[in-house]
């Protein structure tokens, strides 16, 4: 294990340390049968979804791999206390690593599932009232934003690493990307625009609570966590393994609206 690896892991455990400690002394912990039954749940889909992911072309080769595993986090988030919602992240990340055991068990990618699992339940908890045309407006400029800065990296990328070899990016391959990415983030704003002409104040408030989860998660996980431990763990350029990650990206998130919100409202009317 590298010195790098060595520090990160040091550093990651640190941060699940405190925000366990923060969690469970703000949010303590009540085990009730609904509670456990449903942590329970959410952690054995994660870890059903997580195993039949689905690896699509790119390029030529296998390279994107499309998974709703932390959608049930999110969701678990969504529903359970911080506190919950911290143990199913890191039971998660656990069973994963008892099913494909790895030569060590790096602490950065049990940190981001407990990072997707606990955010949405503190963004949740933190119960802000925003006027849902503000909410939306903020939305929209950060699909714009992540937009821009996904089209500017593709264009200096000239090289990408999948399977560990290396492979030559075309300007036709980079101006395709960025037409996907445009083409996503505008079904995105068409999605938003019908759902809130059909929805009225309160259900139009949840759902943009529920978008930015969506959306702060694969970020976070994806596009900047899982590259930065790749980096530290196999010396992978952050930079060229992002490059498939904002094409995922820009497939994951308006799922992760879509299905997940749904699923929600059908955990919620059953758990409540």
């Amino acid at each position: 294990m590298s010195m790098n690896a060595i520090i990160s892991q040091v550093v990651c455990f640190l941060c699940l340390a405190g925000l366990f400690g923060y969690v469970f002394k703000k949010y303590p912990l009540k085990p009730t049968i609904k509670n456990l039954v449903l942590a329970s749940l959410f952690v054995l889909l994660a870890v059903i979804l997580n195993a039949i992911s689905v690896m699509i072309p790119l390029f030529g080769v296998p390279s994107v791999k499309l998974s709703f595993a932390l959608l049930p986090l999110m969701i678990a988030g969504a529903v359970l206390s911080p506190s919950w919602s911290y143990l199913v992240g890191l039971i998660f990340d656990l069973v994963g690593l008892m099913i494909t055991p790895t030569s060590f068990p790096f602490l950065g990618f049990t940190l981001s599932h407990v990072l997707v699992s606990t955010l949405p339940s503190l963004w949740y908890k933190r119960n802000v009232k925003l006027k849902p045309q503000n909410i939306y407006r903020l939305i929209n400029i950060s699909f714009i934003v992540l937009g821009l800065i996904a089209s500017a990296y593709v264009v200096q990328v000239d090289t990408i690493q999948i399977s560990e070899q290396s492979y030559e990016i075309t300007m036709i391959m980079k101006l395709a990307v960025i037409a996907f990415i445009t083409a996503a983030i505008l079904i995105i704003f068409l999605i938003l625009y019908y759902l809130r002409k059909k929805m009225n104040q309160e259900v139009a408030e949840d759902l943009a609570k529920w978008i930015v989860v969506a959306l702060l998660c694969e970020v976070l996980y994806s596009m900047i966590l899982t590259p930065l431990w790749l980096d530290v763990m196999y010396g992978i350029p952050w930079w060229i393994s992002t490059f498939i990650r904002i094409v995922k990206a820009c497939v994951m998130i308006p799922l992760n609206i879509i299905v997940g919100y749904s699923v929600l409202k059908i955990v919620r009317r059953v758990y409540h």
